[in-house]
């Protein structure tokens, strides 16, 4: 069985058994309903409340990569100085890790204030 023949079938039993399983859960939820109004439930049992829109992960998301791309500039920066001053031969990734996860860090606090801030606003 060559490389090919074998990813197709793996990728094609994944998308089959993810069908199946959305396939079965929605059987099941639709069968759990009828039985439930069958037994004289309330319709408006199945239908959720409008929930408040929580933007925090997208907030999170948003402020590491912005962060994670001017670690990236910084990391830029500290390579061109740390060559012209002689102190890096070599093309060496330390400045590049110094600058991402200091601005990683920084955002991560970012984020940590500006949650609290939202939850206080609450």
């Amino acid at each position: 069985m060559d490389g090919e023949f074998a990813a197709f079938l793996f990728m094609s039993s994944m998308i089959i058994s993810f069908a199946g399983l959305i396939f079965f859960w929605l059987l099941t939820r639709h069968k759990e309903r009828t039985q439930l109004i069958d037994k004289g439930a309330d319709a408006s049992l199945f239908q959720a409340e409008p929930r408040k829109r929580n933007y925090f992960f997208t907030m999170i998301l948003g402020v590491l990569f912005v962060c994670l791309a001017l670690g990236i500039g910084l990391g830029f920066i500290f390579e061109g100085w740390m060559h012209d001053n002689g102190w890096l031969r070599n093309g060496s990734p330390g400045p590049y890790f110094f600058g991402i996860f200091l601005m990683l860090g920084v955002g991560f606090i970012v984020c940590f204030f500006l949650n609290r801030k939202l939850i206080n606003k609450e």
